[in-house]
Formats: C-alpha cells, sequence, structure tokens
C-alpha cells in the first residue's frame, strides 16, 4: 500500500515537473519573439555575435539609419569571427553594396572568442579600450536571453541595447511543427537554466 501511494506521488510529480518546465519553455519562446530590432539610433557602438546565419549582414543593416541621423563616430565589434578570418574577408561576405570605408575604420574583429562567456569577456575589453558606456548587441533572437545575460553579468553599469536577428530557417512562432526548431529553442533554453545557475552561484 505505501509503495503504491509513493509510486503515485512520484508520477504526479514527475507529471507536474513536465508541465512546469513545458511552461517556461513556452514563455522562453515568448521572450525570444518579444525581441524587437533596436532602432532609436542613440548609439553608434555595434557588437555583432558571429555564428547565426545572416547576423553580420543584417545587423549592419542598420548602419543606414544612423547615416540618416547624421552620426560619423561609428565602432563596431564582430565578436567571434575566429583565426584566419580579416577585414577583406568581412568586404567579400558583406558584398559591394557595403561601404569598404567603413570597414577599415571603424570595424574591430575579435578572433579569440570561442562561445557566449569569451564574447561577453571580450567585449568588456573592447568597451575599456574605446571608452564605451552602451552599444547595441545583435546576435540570433534565440540566443538573445543568454547572451544579455551573459553581457550584464560581465557588464552590469554598461547599457546595453537589444537587436535580435530572425532566423531564416525556423519559425519559432510555431515552433511545435518542426523538431528542428523545438530541437532548438529546448536547447537554446536549457542553455540558459544553466548559465544562470553558474552566474547566481558561482558569480
Amino acid at each position: 500500500m505505501l509503495f503504491r501511494i509513493s509510486k503515485i506521488f512520484f508520477i504526479l510529480f514527475m507529471m507536474s515537473t513536465f508541465i512546469l518546465f513545458f511552461i517556461k519553455l513556452n514563455n522562453f519562446k515568448e521572450n525570444i519573439l518579444s525581441f524587437t530590432k533596436y532602432n532609436k539610433k542613440e548609439s553608434p557602438n555595434i557588437v555583432i555575435l558571429t555564428g547565426g546565419t545572416n547576423r553580420i549582414k543584417d545587423g549592419l543593416k542598420i548602419i543606414k539609419d544612423f547615416r540618416k541621423s547624421k552620426k560619423s563616430n561609428y565602432k563596431i565589434l564582430v565578436s567571434g569571427t575566429g583565426i584566419g578570418f580579416t577585414k577583406n574577408s568581412l568586404k567579400n561576405q558583406l558584398g559591394s553594396n557595403f561601404d569598404p570605408k567603413l570597414i577599415q575604420c571603424c570595424i574591430d574583429l575579435d578572433k579569440v572568442s570561442k562561445n557566449t562567456i569569451t564574447n561577453a569577456s571580450e567585449t568588456f575589453k573592447w568597451t575599456q579600450k574605446n571608452d564605451i558606456k552602451e552599444f547595441i548587441l545583435i546576435t540570433s533572437n534565440y540566443h538573445m536571453p543568454r547572451a544579455y545575460l551573459e553581457f550584464k553579468n560581465i557588464m552590469p553599469n554598461l547599457k546595453i541595447h537589444k537587436y535580435g536577428i530572425t532566423p531564416k530557417n525556423h519559425d519559432i512562432e510555431n515552433w511545435l511543427n518542426s523538431y528542428q526548431t523545438f530541437g532548438l529553442v529546448f536547447t537554446e533554453y536549457c542553455k540558459y537554466i544553466v548559465a544562470n545557475l553558474r552566474i547566481k552561484f558561482f558569480g
């Protein structure tokens, strides 16, 4: 009898845990969809995290808006390019429609970063070197919650504007219709939980 009651409680506990996890996962998905592209033109400082499709191309489109606002003191960091990636590589990737002078004068390449944590630490060094107090953080929208968490942990006093890039290969709003998209959101949520726990317990 006692064993049967314990078994029922265990099943109820596991079901409750699963339901709660799925609710939190769905809230995470809604949070991803809530990110809009920052376009208030208050800061000409931009940090682009590599790794997602078209992050660089889509991210640098906002410079056109800066040109309209007549700002010229751009400071742009492309973080996590990897060894061997140069400004010529960037020029070839962006194509002829992008001003090559901007690449030479205003874009820095971070070849050291290997993950989101080192993206944040190398960006912090860049902000200190250039006396930057605020910047626009550009990454894929599904990556933004974890990226913002890591960046604010290292740079709590800096103003960070979010600019989420919508992935072209994943319809996150209809995430349950695609195994790949569900897996993407699920994996990123698990990474976010681990990062959050690491920061809370280890700083």
